[in-house]
């Protein structure tokens, strides 16, 4: 007979442990627990059975691992919670006896103090796990950079992320990274990419914000510890790979004074180009010429690997482009606009950018200049106009980013009707309805139209075949899918038909937008 097993020693009961016995086992209040298992990382699991887990009690109950509560126990943050307990204990008690200088002093000098340095570091081994991880913090930081500092949220944290985030904003400037724009109702969505990894974040408007009451700003404010931590981590990072100085000084437009004399990612980007394209060169010149055969059988290795390549070349020369975009442009902002948003993206492109004087100090050059070639603006007309600048609105910006080439500034004129503002983060998936952006040239929308007339002949085409006799080979395929299906289990088949039916449902509702949109241009015409 084998040994028996006592209950709760192996299986679920042995991987899991409830929240109340994990504060027993650390000692600590929830409130602490909490603010550790933020900073650390360490979530609540879902057993697959709550009652084995919980040895046979159905109570409800959250659940961690425990090799995770063991971790926390060596955590040195745990100590300092007990010492700044014990702190807080000592000044109530010299505060209720009237003794405020002593107060006062005690916690001048006697305060517990902890940094986050040891946990950034522990989860975050490489620094591009820490850029894959940047999307929720930059989000956070420009959210509480926006709120107004009172009892619950501290001055100097509003200070704080507005510095940390101006800074990361001056780099990605510097470096010319931003690739990706959009207007929505929250905020502005912005796309970086920085050393081959792509970070979203938004950034609300300036807008006056009130807080709100219903929201526990304790557990936003402790991920906003570890996010202030990880951002100037991060940001040092990415001012020593560029050879500036950390943290950067302000200059007297009240931004960030960066060296123009240190080398430019988008130089150094173009340089590796450069280098690929000779190397690239010098490769084909010396390939050894092969046999006919051999030519046969790696034929399709070889279109293979041209195709990759000049998606790689064709990826890399949009990237440039985009870098260049408002290279030797200048750009003049009325005061009704935003400033902070529209002089990040135009400067992330290379673009001189101006501003009214009631809107910042010291603008780099007035509304006079003639050399400007772009005024944007957000009233329904402008007086006094320059014949030799364009006057366009904020969204025209955006658009140039998102289509990475200058569109045509007519259709932007103060006052007119927009064009559709669509988001380049939706990517169309074969089947889906793509609708018209509007900044197609002339040249474009007659090429479309003939492609939609050759597609309505094919179509009729078809049509025609259908309505014949079919061949054998089209019989003998429908009977192969026949036999297929009856192939399948009932399980397999009722997945498949589901599947046939939203495929049919996506094309019809395809081909009903389709005959909206032409009829709708039959209108227009």
């Amino acid at each position: 007979m084998g040994k028996i097993v006592k209950k709760g020693v192996k299986g679920a009961a042995s991987n899991f442990i409830t929240r109340q016995q994990a504060l027993n086992k650390l000692q600590i209040s929830l409130a602490d627990f909490r603010r550790l298992c933020i900073l650390k990382g360490i979530y609540p699991r879902e057993p697959k059975n709550k009652k084995k887990a919980n040895k046979g009690s159905t109570a409800p109950a959250t659940f961690y691992y425990i090799k995770d509560i063991k971790y926390l126990l060596h955590e040195p943050l745990l100590a300092k919670f007990r010492e700044y307990k014990a702190f807080a204990k000592k000044l109530n008690k010299v505060l209720h006896k009237g003794e405020f200088a002593l107060a006062k002093s005690l916690e001048e000098n006697n305060k517990p103090v902890y940094n986050l340095d040891h946990i950034v570091k522990e989860r975050y081994p490489s620094f591009i796990d820490a850029l894959r991880d940047l999307d929720d913090a930059l989000s956070m930081l420009y959210l509480f950079s926006k709120l107004p500092a009172d009892s619950k949220i501290k001055a100097d944290v509003v200070a704080e992320s507005q510095q940390l985030i101006s800074e990361f904003q001056a780099y990605v400037m510097k470096s010319k990274s931003l690739r990706k724009v959009f207007f929505s109702i929250k905020g502005v969505y912005y796309q970086a990419e920085i050393k081959g990894q792509t970070i979203t974040w938004i950034v609300p408007y300036q807008f006056s914000q009130e807080i709100p009451t219903d929201v526990d700003f304790r557990v936003m404010l402790t991920f906003l510890e570890f996010y202030r931590t990880l951002i100037g981590f991060v940001n040092f990072r990415l001012y020593n790979e560029l050879n500036m100085s950390y943290p950067p000084k302000i200059d007297e437009t009240g931004g960030f004074h960066l060296d123009d004399a240190m080398p430019n990612a988008a130089n150094k980007a173009e340089e590796d180009d450069d280098e690929e394209e000779s190397s690239a060169a010098a490769v084909d010149e010396f390939k050894p010429a092969t046999t006919t055969s051999s030519k046969d059988n790696n034929n399709d290795d070889d279109d293979d690997g041209t195709v990759t390549l000049a998606k790689i070349q064709a990826a890399s020369n949009a990237t440039s482009d985009l870098q260049n975009l408002f290279k030797d442009q200048k750009f003049y902002l009325s005061r009704e606009t935003p400033r902070y948003a529209l002089e990040f993206m135009i400067r992330s492109c290379g673009g001189q950018v101006s501003w009214d004087p009631s809107v910042g100090l010291n603008p780099p050059f007035p509304e006079s200049d003639e050399s400007i070639n772009y005024q944007i603006t957000d009233r329904p007309t402008v007086r006094n106009r320059v014949l030799s600048r364009s006057y366009v609105q904020p969204q025209w910006v955006a658009d140039c980013i998102n289509a990475r080439k200058i569109v045509k500034p007519e259709l932007y004129e103060p006052g007119k009707v927009l064009p559709p503002h669509l988001s380049p983060f939706v990517e169309a998936k074969e089947g889906d309805y793509v609708p018209e952006t509007g900044l197609e040239s002339e040249a474009e929308e007659e090429t479309e139209e003939k492609v939609e007339e050759e597609e309505a002949a094919e179509e009729e085409v078809e049509e025609e075949k259908k309505s014949k006799k079919r061949t054998a080979a089209e019989i003998e395929e429908e009977e192969q899918k026949e036999m297929a299906t009856v192939m399948m289990t009932n399980k397999q088949r009722k997945l498949y038909t589901k599947m046939q039916y939203g495929i049919q449902k996506k094309a019809e509702e395809k081909a009903k937008l389709e005959k909206k949109k032409k009829a709708l241009k039959k209108t227009k015409n």
